[in-house]
């Protein structure tokens, strides 16, 4: 049985500290206009890049870049009603999982209605030169190693994060590649509450407690909350995104394509791993996230409250400009970006699109 050090995470003490530094930054400086950007934890360096490239030849408008885990993203905006104006996620299903055919509160529209894919990334595990077993850990004993009783390992929390589901995928996968059907228990080892793994059908399904209160592992609310115990030394080493290992100077541990979640030529084999959150998580919506490659996804709710700026942003984005800064921060572009429902695009997105 599978059973993650400290208690557990409180998730409505998470979603009112964060959602308290969302509306903080409601307001534009100096009369400029406020475009609130929400986005995945993994994407707020170069998106802050993006913030000062963008506002440079934008000078009226005011730029406000939150960090969260992915699903938060979303949450903030259907759930718990902040106002942004574009939204960026780790895992592009997100988007249309819990927006779409969910409607904005007595206006009868959807809180979106298409999205764009718009980046990809490979799964791995960041540490440092500190790191115990740093000079020994490689692709084929990196499962061993995390899982020894003196390796303090960091994992993203799966119900806020995709990067924490995602981990749970790629520890599964490896069971598989490895010929080894102990690797997800050895590396994540016990919980109060077990996480369970069944098989259904031709897919294996990890359910996941309401009560994550580890034994073994350190659990975050998003994998960039561990940097920091990375850097301190309080872990050794944490399930982290590539790009943000390379962002933070951090050494990563490349694992094979079969477990990292980043081949499209793959697809099919990720499928067959799927994450279910095993308790009511959301209002409309089963919360169940199938094996994929990682895709990141935009865009812009029905709540925005600068539409218009919201689509200028996004344009400049997905454009070179912005494609550029993704590159110069390490951050993979998907080439060329794909429209989901193009026909519901606003007009300046499809036209940088080349839909026009």
């Amino acid at each position: 049985m599978l059973q993650v050090k400290k208690g557990a995470i409180p998730l409505a003490l998470l979603a009112i500290a964060s959602l308290s530094a969302v509306q903080a930054a409601g307001c534009g400086v100096g009369g400029r206009t406020p475009l609130k950007v929400l986005c995945a934890g993994s994407l707020m360096v170069p998106f802050e890049r993006i913030e000062e490239e963008y506002e440079r030849f934008h000078p009226d408008v005011d730029v406000i870049v939150e960090g969260h885990g992915s699903i938060q993203v979303i949450r903030y905006v259907t759930e718990l009603d902040a106002r942004a104006d574009v939204m960026a996620v780790a895992d592009h299903s997100l988007i249309p999982m819990m927006m779409y055919d969910n409607q904005v509160p007595g206006t009868g529209s959807d809180y979106a209605t298409w999205y764009v894919r718009f980046a990809t990334n490979r799964l791995g595990l960041a540490y440092t030169s500190q790191s115990r077993y740093a000079n020994e850990i490689d692709t084929a004993n990196w499962y061993d190693i995390v899982s020894r009783s003196d390796i303090e390992l960091g994992f993203p929390d799966p119900r806020i994060d995709s990067c924490g589901y995602r981990a749970l995928m790629l520890c599964q996968l490896a069971e598989g590649y490895y010929e080894d059907d102990s690797i997800l228990e050895s590396v994540l080892g016990s919980f109060s509450i077990p996480l369970t793994v069944e098989q259904e059908d031709e897919t294996t399904v990890i359910a996941i407690p309401e009560v994550l209160k580890p034994t073994k592992v350190t659990v975050r609310g998003s994998s960039v909350v561990l940097l920091g115990l990375l850097d301190s030394g309080d872990l050794d080493y944490a399930f982290e995104y590539e790009s943000v290992a390379k962002q933070h100077g951090l050494r990563f541990v490349e694992l094979p394509p079969e477990i990292d979640l980043s081949s499209r030529s793959l697809a099919d084999a990720y499928g067959h791993v799927m994450v279910r959150l095993d308790f009511q998580r959301f209002a409309s919506v089963t919360p169940e996230f199938f094996g994929e490659p990682i895709v990141y996804g935009l865009t812009i709710p029905a709540t925005s409250p600068h539409p218009e700026a919201a689509e200028e942003f996004v344009e400049f984005l997905l454009g070179p400009d912005g494609y550029g800064l993704l590159q110069s921060c390490y951050h993979p572009p998907l080439v060329p970006p794909e429209p989901d429902n193009p026909d519901s695009l606003p007009s300046a997105i499809r036209s940088v699109l080349g839909l026009d």
